[in-house]
């Protein structure tokens, strides 16, 4: 028997210091976590103390900002459509190739640059509808 205790009193040692190396890691754990915890609470309380949020515990502070955005939201949406819609009708100006096209194009950019209209398209010979319907007449005989 006096051989199989001193095998015993090393397992229970070894188990001892296995207790003792995961109650420091629990240690360590829970100081990481109350660490982590104490940063967290900072950063609320830095949102807290934000504008944004603020705005938001102020009903007119909070219609009065919806109200700018939705003017520039506005603003910007008419920019950018005027911006593209130019670069579109500048692109349909260029095609020669199609009569139909190039001449309403050419006739709303001499109606925009003169700010008067020009003859109407529909009026007299010579107008859109003719011109479509000569350019499909030509297309058709051309097949």
């Amino acid at each position: 028997m006096s051989k199989t205790q001193p095998k015993k009193e090393t397992g229970n040692t070894d188990l001892i210091k296995e207790v003792k190396n995961l109650a420091k890691s629990e240690r360590n754990l829970e100081t990481e976590l109350a660490r982590e915890i104490r940063l967290l609470s900072v950063e609320i309380k830095n949102i807290k103390s934000m504008e944004v949020i603020k705005v938001f515990r102020h009903p007119w502070k909070f219609l009065w900002f919806s109200f700018l955005k939705g003017i520039m939201v506005g603003f910007g949406s008419v920019l950018g459509a005027t911006v593209f819609l130019s670069i579109f009708v500048y692109l349909l100006a260029q095609i020669s190739l199609v009569p139909f096209v190039g001449d309403f194009v050419e006739s709303v950019m001499n109606e925009i640059e003169t700010g008067a209209p020009t003859k109407t398209q529909s009026d007299g010979p010579g107008g859109l509808f003719e011109q479509y319907q000569q350019a499909k007449n030509d297309l058709g005989n051309n097949s």
